[in-house]
């Protein structure tokens, strides 16, 4: 075999299987929905079946062909080639999230809806693998280890000839993106404060909390609900959250609220509240009133410009400066955000 044969078939090993399971595991649910005409992939299979039989599957048909292509090479570069072979699907969530988003749009804009929906669902399932933190840290985890594991032994074995080999810059490529995804894939709120409006989110995420979070509305995951309750006094909010929600036969069932909790507008620190919250300010007010004003123009959500959270009604502080109020992604995340009434707070 010739060296860019080698290459090539190489990088469709690595890359390719993802996108052929997918296909794969439509065109069999399209057939046992036309044999049975009452299958459907939630009742058989559901997301966490499809998305963990993409990577599992990766895993298995990238080593096997890998081994395979490289079964005849000396045993200590069969191992490398193994090893590349078990750490880029587990990067590939990392790798591939941005690169389809982009390829997609692309494909939106040439009208290709049939290429752009099978691009659309890779990405969908890895964003929902990566949409917990738990399972984000593990797979990020097992991704570095496998991944630097390569490389140290690469570096090892070929010293300076290790720039020549091809899978050392698959390997970096793959590094790179688990790496880099946090700050790639930053957050950002539900809604964008107008100009001259100043705006607070409570519980702003962090690196790690922000990509899972960024996740999450990829992959229309809603997350925990806040209920603001109140304000203790004009610069400090009330309010709990209700996490662990899920849907049942009746319709959304929330799970319990968690205890109360108290945000400070001048620090940005969130603690446990300990007073009595039946004593808090509770002035509602309608969203078209104190909040869509305050909000950049979303021609896509008239007449608010944004979609209320599950507890929609805003609360206005004691001083009338700041509304406190919910707003969620689509079918994702939603935010508590504070915001200055009528322009800035300092006018």
């Amino acid at each position: 075999m010739k060296r860019w044969q080698f290459v090539l078939t190489t990088l469709v090993i690595l890359f390719a299987p993802p996108f052929l399971v997918t296909v794969a595991i439509q065109g069999l649910f399209w057939l046992l929905y036309r044999l049975f005409d009452s299958v459907s992939l939630p009742t058989w299979f559901g997301i966490r079946g499809f998305a963990v039989t993409i990577v599992g599957m990766h895993i298995l048909i990238s080593t096997v062909l890998m081994g395979l292509l490289v079964r005849r090479r000396k045993r200590a570069e069969q191992q490398q080639f193994l090893l590349t072979a078990m750490s880029v699907p587990l990067a590939m969530p990392f790798l591939a999230i941005g690169s389809l988003s982009l390829l997609w749009k692309l494909l939106y804009r040439l009208s290709l809806p049939n290429i752009q929906f099978a691009l659309e669902l890779p990405a969908f399932l890895y964003e929902w693998l990566l949409s917990d933190m738990t399972r984000y840290v593990t797979i990020s985890l097992a991704a570095l280890i496998l991944t630097s594991a390569a490389l140290i032994w690469l570096a090892v074995r070929e010293r300076r000839r290790i720039w020549r080999r091809g899978h050392l810059y698959v390997l970096l490529i793959a590094l790179a993106a688990v790496l880099a995804f946090p700050f790639v894939m930053r957050y950002q709120p539900a809604v964008e404060a107008a100009s001259g409006v100043e705006m607070h989110m409570v519980e702003r995420p962090g690196l790690l909390q922000g990509a899972v979070k960024g996740c999450q509305v990829g992959a229309e995951v809603s997350g925990c609900l806040y209920e603001p309750l109140g304000w203790a006094d004009a610069q400090t909010l009330v309010y709990r959250k209700w996490c662990g929600g899920h849907y049942t036969e009746e319709g959304w069932y929330p799970n319990s609220p968690g205890d109360p909790l108290a945000y400070h507008l001048a620090t940005d620190a969130v603690a446990p509240f300990l007073g009595d919250p039946s004593a808090l300010s509770c002035d509602t007010r309608s969203p078209a009133v104190c909040v869509a004003p305050a909000l950049a123009e979303r021609a896509y959500f008239p007449p608010l410009h944004y979609l209320p959270g599950h507890f929609e009604d805003p609360i206005v502080s004691p001083d009338g400066r700041w509304v406190a109020f919910t707003a969620r992604h689509v079918y994702g995340p939603e935010d508590l955000l504070v915001i200055s009434k009528g322009g800035n707070a300092d006018d």
